[in-house]
């Protein structure tokens, strides 16, 4: 049973082929041959950055503006939370903060949701088998149970 002659000779050159190590490192005599053929490049200038870093200057006048104005005009006039007649153009934005932490799982989720909504659902009707909301238990199956009223009887 003797092994192949190329099985051999790739297990002798086996210690002597460079390791993972010697390819990654930047000096190695490998590497050198590639770094001569790689060129650093200069990428061209965004766009957006253009953009910000004109819009910025525009921010901050506009700020400073607002702030000398805040001090000579009265406070309602300032509060974005009573709108008059005279207001034109609103945007009105309905935002939600939600906090997601990374140990959350989906399940958790939908769970701590579905606990919200039952919350903000609150009947203050007669509660009936239609109605009736029963909490979700975690890592139990629901159970059926089929009672016959003729059995009870």
């Amino acid at each position: 049973m003797a092994a192949a002659p190329g099985a051999s000779r790739e297990l002798l050159a086996a210690g002597r082929r460079p390791g993972l190590e010697e390819t990654l490192l930047i000096s190695s005599k490998r590497s050198s041959k590639k770094a001569t053929t790689l060129q650093t490049v200069r990428m061209p200038r965004s766009n957006v950055l253009d953009r910000v870093q004109s819009f910025l200057p525009q921010m901050a006048h506009a700020n400073d503006e607002l702030r000398r104005k805040m001090v000579t005009a009265p406070a309602h006039q300032f509060d974005i939370e009573s709108l008059d007649d005279t207001t034109e153009k609103v945007i009105e934005m309905n935002v939600a903060v939600v906090e997601l932490s990374g140990s959350d799982t989906d399940e958790e989720i939908l769970t701590s949701e579905d606990d919200s909504e039952s919350g903000d659902d609150c009947t203050t009707d007669e509660v009936t088998i239609h109605n009736i909301k029963f909490p979700k238990q975690k890592g139990e199956k629901g159970k059926i149970e089929i009672l016959d009223s003729k059995v009870n009887e």
